[in-house]
Protein backbone atom coordinates (compact mmCIF):
# COMPACT_ATOMS: atom_id res chain seq x y z
CA UNK A 1 0.00 0.00 0.00
CA UNK A 2 2.94 2.44 -0.82
CA UNK A 3 1.09 5.27 -3.15
CA UNK A 4 -1.97 5.96 -0.43
CA UNK A 5 -1.01 7.33 2.33
CA UNK A 6 -3.65 8.38 3.72
CA UNK A 7 -7.64 8.54 3.48
CA UNK A 8 -9.64 11.68 4.27
CA UNK A 9 -13.91 10.96 4.64
CA UNK A 10 -15.47 14.37 4.96
CA UNK A 11 -17.80 13.75 7.78
CA UNK A 12 -20.34 15.35 6.71
CA UNK A 13 -20.64 14.55 2.89
CA UNK A 14 -19.23 11.10 3.14
CA UNK A 15 -16.57 11.90 0.71
CA UNK A 16 -13.74 10.30 0.15
CA UNK A 17 -9.87 11.43 -0.69
CA UNK A 18 -7.10 10.14 -1.31
CA UNK A 19 -3.44 11.63 -0.26
CA UNK A 20 -0.50 10.46 -1.82
CA UNK A 21 2.25 13.33 -0.50
CA UNK A 22 2.08 14.23 3.21
CA UNK A 23 4.50 17.54 2.41
CA UNK A 24 1.19 19.15 0.50
CA UNK A 25 -1.28 20.95 1.91
CA UNK A 26 -3.81 19.13 0.84
CA UNK A 27 -7.24 21.28 -1.23
CA UNK A 28 -10.88 20.16 -1.30
CA UNK A 29 -14.02 22.19 -1.67
CA UNK A 30 -14.44 22.01 2.22
CA UNK A 31 -11.36 23.97 2.82
CA UNK A 32 -7.49 23.39 3.18
CA UNK A 33 -6.33 20.63 4.76
CA UNK A 34 -2.42 21.61 6.43
CA UNK A 35 0.46 19.11 6.08
CA UNK A 36 0.62 19.54 10.19
CA UNK A 37 -3.01 18.11 9.81
CA UNK A 38 -1.62 14.79 7.44
CA UNK A 39 1.08 13.83 9.75
CA UNK A 40 -0.66 14.15 12.73
CA UNK A 41 -2.12 11.38 14.43
CA UNK A 42 -5.45 12.02 14.94
CA UNK A 43 -8.58 10.71 14.13
CA UNK A 44 -10.22 13.68 13.36
CA UNK A 45 -8.33 16.84 11.21
CA UNK A 46 -9.64 19.58 10.34
CA UNK A 47 -9.68 21.99 6.97
CA UNK A 48 -8.97 25.83 7.17
CA UNK A 49 -12.94 26.47 7.04
CA UNK A 50 -13.26 23.93 10.12
CA UNK A 51 -14.68 21.49 8.07
CA UNK A 52 -14.21 17.71 10.22
CA UNK A 53 -12.71 14.87 8.15
CA UNK A 54 -11.98 11.16 9.49
CA UNK A 55 -8.20 10.24 8.61
CA UNK A 56 -7.53 6.99 8.19
CA UNK A 57 -4.72 4.15 6.86
CA UNK A 58 -6.07 3.04 3.68
CA UNK A 59 -7.72 -0.71 4.00
CA UNK A 60 -7.55 -3.13 0.69
CA UNK A 61 -11.18 -1.57 0.22
CA UNK A 62 -10.34 1.87 -0.02
CA UNK A 63 -7.71 1.41 -2.18
CA UNK A 64 -9.41 -1.05 -4.77
CA UNK A 65 -11.50 2.06 -5.78
CA UNK A 66 -8.17 3.36 -6.79
CA UNK A 67 -7.60 0.05 -9.06
CA UNK A 68 -6.09 0.80 -12.86
CA UNK A 69 -8.52 -0.52 -14.60
CA UNK A 70 -8.59 -2.48 -17.91
CA UNK A 71 -10.82 -5.57 -19.01
CA UNK A 72 -14.27 -6.36 -17.80
CA UNK A 73 -13.65 -7.19 -13.73
CA UNK A 74 -14.89 -9.34 -11.57
CA UNK A 75 -17.36 -7.46 -9.31
CA UNK A 76 -17.80 -7.83 -5.62
CA UNK A 77 -20.28 -9.95 -5.60
CA UNK A 78 -19.21 -12.62 -7.00
CA UNK A 79 -16.02 -12.62 -5.17
CA UNK A 80 -18.05 -12.87 -2.11
CA UNK A 81 -19.43 -15.53 -3.26
CA UNK A 82 -16.05 -17.36 -4.64
CA UNK A 83 -14.67 -16.41 -0.98
CA UNK A 84 -17.79 -18.20 0.64
CA UNK A 85 -18.06 -21.19 -1.29
CA UNK A 86 -14.12 -21.92 -1.43
CA UNK A 87 -13.39 -21.20 2.78
CA UNK A 88 -10.30 -20.32 1.59
CA UNK A 89 -7.93 -18.68 4.19
CA UNK A 90 -4.46 -17.38 5.83
CA UNK A 91 -2.63 -21.57 4.73
CA UNK A 92 -4.54 -21.55 1.43
CA UNK A 93 -2.10 -21.97 -2.10
CA UNK A 94 -4.22 -20.34 -5.45
CA UNK A 95 -3.70 -19.98 -8.79
CA UNK A 96 -5.90 -17.65 -10.76
CA UNK A 97 -6.21 -17.25 -14.48
CA UNK A 98 -7.14 -14.38 -17.09
CA UNK A 99 -6.10 -11.70 -14.03
CA UNK A 100 -7.50 -9.20 -16.17
CA UNK A 101 -7.41 -6.11 -14.07
CA UNK A 102 -6.93 -7.75 -10.56
CA UNK A 103 -10.10 -7.71 -8.72
CA UNK A 104 -10.28 -11.30 -7.86
CA UNK A 105 -6.53 -12.12 -7.85
CA UNK A 106 -5.43 -9.61 -5.23
CA UNK A 107 -8.76 -10.13 -3.16
CA UNK A 108 -7.56 -13.54 -2.72
CA UNK A 109 -4.09 -12.62 -2.28
CA UNK A 110 -5.93 -10.23 0.66
CA UNK A 111 -6.80 -13.42 2.95
CA UNK A 112 -4.49 -16.67 1.27
CA UNK A 113 -1.17 -17.45 1.63
CA UNK A 114 -0.03 -17.39 -1.87
CA UNK A 115 -1.94 -16.33 -5.01
CA UNK A 116 -0.32 -16.97 -8.52
CA UNK A 117 -1.39 -15.38 -11.24
CA UNK A 118 -1.63 -16.49 -15.14
CA UNK A 119 -2.25 -13.69 -17.62
CA UNK A 120 -0.97 -13.84 -21.01
CA UNK A 121 -2.44 -10.66 -22.39
CA UNK A 122 0.70 -8.40 -22.25
CA UNK A 123 -1.47 -5.05 -21.44
CA UNK A 124 -3.44 -7.27 -19.01
CA UNK A 125 -0.53 -8.08 -17.08
CA UNK A 126 0.88 -4.48 -17.40
CA UNK A 127 -2.51 -3.43 -15.31
CA UNK A 128 -1.79 -6.06 -12.65
CA UNK A 129 2.14 -4.96 -12.28
CA UNK A 130 0.80 -1.13 -11.56
CA UNK A 131 -1.64 -2.37 -9.46
CA UNK A 132 0.30 -4.99 -7.08
CA UNK A 133 2.69 -2.13 -6.58
CA UNK A 134 -0.01 0.35 -5.19
CA UNK A 135 -0.50 -2.31 -2.42
CA UNK A 136 2.51 -3.62 -2.16
CA UNK A 137 1.71 -7.09 -1.85
CA UNK A 138 4.36 -9.77 -1.65
CA UNK A 139 2.23 -12.82 -1.49
CA UNK A 140 1.31 -12.16 -4.75
CA UNK A 141 3.23 -13.77 -8.64
CA UNK A 142 1.74 -12.74 -11.72
CA UNK A 143 3.26 -14.81 -14.51
CA UNK A 144 2.70 -13.62 -18.00
CA UNK A 145 2.10 -17.03 -19.08
CA UNK A 146 -0.65 -19.43 -21.09
CA UNK A 147 -2.34 -21.48 -18.74
CA UNK A 148 -3.91 -23.75 -21.29
CA UNK A 149 -0.06 -25.08 -21.62
CA UNK A 150 0.05 -26.04 -17.91
CA UNK A 151 0.02 -25.24 -14.42
CA UNK A 152 3.32 -25.32 -13.04
CA UNK A 153 1.84 -24.87 -9.22
CA UNK A 154 0.84 -28.67 -7.32
CA UNK A 155 -1.23 -29.31 -4.71
CA UNK A 156 -3.77 -26.16 -4.76
CA UNK A 157 -6.64 -25.74 -2.93
CA UNK A 158 -8.11 -23.06 -5.19
CA UNK A 159 -8.36 -22.61 -9.10
CA UNK A 160 -10.07 -19.94 -10.64
CA UNK A 161 -10.52 -19.06 -14.18
CA UNK A 162 -12.09 -16.21 -16.20
CA UNK A 163 -10.89 -17.65 -19.67
CA UNK A 164 -12.64 -17.99 -23.22
CA UNK A 165 -12.27 -21.83 -22.92
CA UNK A 166 -11.22 -23.04 -19.69
CA UNK A 167 -12.67 -26.58 -20.59
CA UNK A 168 -8.58 -26.29 -21.98
CA UNK A 169 -7.33 -26.29 -18.70
CA UNK A 170 -9.68 -29.13 -17.25
CA UNK A 171 -6.82 -31.85 -17.45
CA UNK A 172 -4.13 -29.83 -16.09
CA UNK A 173 -6.69 -28.35 -12.82
CA UNK A 174 -6.91 -32.05 -12.18
CA UNK A 175 -3.30 -32.73 -11.71
CA UNK A 176 -2.38 -29.26 -9.91
CA UNK A 177 -5.45 -29.21 -6.85
CA UNK A 178 -5.54 -31.39 -3.81
CA UNK A 179 -7.94 -33.95 -3.15
CA UNK A 180 -11.02 -32.00 -2.15
CA UNK A 181 -9.34 -28.65 -3.58
CA UNK A 182 -11.88 -26.25 -5.21
CA UNK A 183 -12.32 -25.25 -8.87
CA UNK A 184 -14.09 -22.41 -9.57
CA UNK A 185 -15.02 -20.95 -13.59
CA UNK A 186 -16.71 -17.28 -14.36
CA UNK A 187 -18.12 -17.58 -17.58
CA UNK A 188 -20.35 -15.02 -19.23
CA UNK A 189 -22.72 -18.02 -21.47
CA UNK A 190 -24.66 -20.80 -21.14
CA UNK A 191 -22.85 -22.44 -24.22
CA UNK A 192 -19.54 -21.63 -22.77
CA UNK A 193 -20.82 -23.43 -19.68
CA UNK A 194 -21.97 -26.56 -21.13
CA UNK A 195 -18.94 -27.18 -23.26
CA UNK A 196 -16.82 -26.53 -19.55
CA UNK A 197 -19.45 -29.17 -17.81
CA UNK A 198 -18.60 -31.66 -20.53
CA UNK A 199 -14.76 -31.79 -20.12
CA UNK A 200 -15.00 -32.87 -16.26
CA UNK A 201 -17.17 -36.01 -16.91
CA UNK A 202 -14.57 -38.09 -16.89
CA UNK A 203 -12.18 -36.33 -14.43
CA UNK A 204 -12.47 -36.55 -10.66
CA UNK A 205 -13.41 -32.55 -11.06
CA UNK A 206 -17.24 -32.83 -9.89
CA UNK A 207 -19.23 -29.83 -11.30
CA UNK A 208 -21.18 -29.29 -7.60
CA UNK A 209 -23.35 -26.08 -8.47
CA UNK A 210 -24.14 -23.55 -11.49
CA UNK A 211 -24.72 -19.92 -9.68
CA UNK A 212 -26.66 -16.66 -11.33
CA UNK A 213 -25.97 -14.14 -8.42
CA UNK A 214 -28.08 -10.77 -9.05
CA UNK A 215 -27.77 -8.01 -6.70
CA UNK A 216 -30.75 -5.11 -5.92
CA UNK A 217 -30.03 -2.10 -3.31
CA UNK A 218 -33.00 -0.50 -1.85
CA UNK A 219 -33.54 3.08 -1.08
CA UNK A 220 -34.78 3.75 2.13
CA UNK A 221 -35.83 7.54 3.38
CA UNK A 222 -37.92 8.34 6.20
CA UNK A 223 -41.45 6.26 4.84
CA UNK A 224 -39.95 5.81 1.11
CA UNK A 225 -38.84 2.28 1.43
CA UNK A 226 -38.61 0.48 -2.38
CA UNK A 227 -35.71 -1.20 -4.13
CA UNK A 228 -33.69 1.11 -6.52
CA UNK A 229 -35.49 1.06 -10.41
CA UNK A 230 -32.24 -0.25 -11.33
CA UNK A 231 -30.31 -3.70 -10.30
CA UNK A 232 -26.97 -5.07 -11.12
CA UNK A 233 -27.89 -8.28 -13.07
CA UNK A 234 -26.32 -11.10 -15.08
CA UNK A 235 -22.21 -10.79 -15.15
CA UNK A 236 -21.45 -13.75 -15.31
CA UNK A 237 -22.35 -17.60 -14.36
CA UNK A 238 -20.14 -19.11 -11.88
CA UNK A 239 -19.20 -22.95 -11.93
CA UNK A 240 -18.32 -24.42 -8.52
CA UNK A 241 -16.29 -27.68 -8.63
CA UNK A 242 -14.30 -29.71 -6.49
CA UNK A 243 -11.89 -32.54 -6.91
CA UNK A 244 -13.16 -35.97 -5.78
Amino acid sequence: MRNIKKVLIHRKSGKKFFIKDLDDHFHTQFGVVDTKELKSNKEIVLSNKKEQFLALKPTFVDLLEEFKRGPQAVIAKDIGLILAKTGVNKNSNVVDAGGGSGFLCFSLANICKEVSVYEINPEHHSILEKNKQMLGMKNITLKQADIYKGIKEKNLDLITLDLPEPWQVTLNAEKALLPGGHLVVYLPNLNQVKMFIDSCKRTSIKVLETIELLERKWKIEDRLMRPEHEMLGHTAFLIFCRKL
